[in-house]
Parts: C-alpha cells; sequence; structure tokens
C-alpha cells in the first residue's frame, strides 16, 4: 500500500493538491504516471490555526467528489517546533510512518518540518519527496476564503464525518479551498 505522508501548517494548502496531482500522473519527474494512493497520512502540530487546517482537510475529502481518499491523523503533542527536541520528536513520528514507495510531501508547515520530513524520507530507501507549489496568488485567494468558514465549527465537523448537507445550505463549498493552479514536483 502506497500512501501519501503530508506535513500540515496553519492552512490545508498542498496536501489534496498533491494526492489529486499524483493519482492524476500531473506532476514533474522522470516519468510521471498515475499513483494508487490509499490513505493519506497528516502530520501535524497542536496549534490552533493547524488544528482549524486539520478540520478544513477533513471537510474537503468527503465533500469535494475528486476526492476519495482515507485520512489518518498524526497529531503531536507540541505546538511547534520550538526546539532540537520538538525536531527530534517530529522526525522520530514521521520516520515511523514512511515506507518504501511512500510519498513525503514536504508542502505545509515549518521549514523544519520538512526538512525533518525530506531527511527521513531519503534515509527510509525509496520514499518519494515531493512539493506541491501554489502561485502566491491562489495561496493569497485560499486564505481569505479560510476566514469565511471560521465560526462554521458546526458545518466543519458535519463534513469531516461525510454530512455535506449543512455545509451547503450555509453556502459553503470546500472545494473552492484547492488551488486550480497547483504544480506538484516530485524532488527524489
Amino acid at each position: 500500500m502506497v500512501k501519501l505522508i503530508s506535513t500540515l501548517g496553519t492552512t490545508p494548502g498542498g496536501v489534496i493538491e498533491t494526492y489529486l496531482n499524483l493519482i492524476r500522473g500531473n506532476y514533474e519527474a522522470e516519468d510521471p504516471h498515475p499513483v494508487k494512493i490509499d490513505h493519506i497520512y497528516v502530520i501535524r502540530t497542536d496549534d490552533e490555526a493547524v488544528n482549524f487546517a486539520w478540520s478544513l482537510i477533513k471537510a474537503i475529502s468527503p465533500c469535494c467528489e475528486s476526492v476519495k481518499v482515507e485520512l489518518v491523523d498524526i497529531p503531536l503533542n507540541i505546538k511547534d517546533i520550538y526546539s532540537r527536541e520538538d525536531f527530534v520528536t517530529f522526525k522520530q513520528k514521521i520516520s515511523s510512518v514512511i515506507n518504501d514507495g511512500d510519498y513525503v510531501d514536504i508542502t505545509g508547515g515549518r521549514k523544519a518540518m520538512s526538512a525533518a520530513a525530506a531527511i527521513s524520507a531519503m534515509t527510509k530507501g525509496k520514499a518519494h519527496v515531493v512539493t506541491s507549489i501554489i502561485p502566491q496568488s491562489e495561496y493569497s485567494r485560499i486564505s481569505n476564503l479560510i476566514s469565511k468558514f471560521r465560526g462554521m465549527e458546526r458545518e466543519l465537523s458535519e463534513a469531516g464525518r461525510g454530512n455535506c448537507e449543512p455545509a451547503a445550505k450555509s453556502n459553503l463549498n470546500f472545494c473552492e479551498l484547492l488551488s486550480k493552479d497547483c504544480r506538484t514536483v516530485v524532488l527524489t
């Protein structure tokens, strides 16, 4: 089973886009081809904004037709990477879930998270390091949209459980949170 392991920052940007580009074979690499991915593992810190980004990802998956994948939450008991100890904790956790053939997405989160993920992937053998590039204009558009979803915890919670009706009745379209112009690059 090949999985996508993604670091998560304060916006959902990149996680779902990377998944979609990989399964469609729409990425830059020597030999791009559709990749069968059964799970997305999302590794994240316990920061309020990161927790909100996670709730948005959980809502995007069932409420956007093109996104049919199982999400696996890997929360850490750290608010951020503030120290060497936090870096080691993050690196050990992400390293523990990487297998040969997996795709490790370093798009989201702090640079230290991306470094830990890339180092872990490279020491695990044949895991692939990938990143998705979202143009700044798209990133700004998505960041502005995120504010529309604040205060809609009930709708987010329901959508995260697969019930998208309350969100639709409130005119919330989770698919708007996906970048329309995202490029994914396989680095290793």
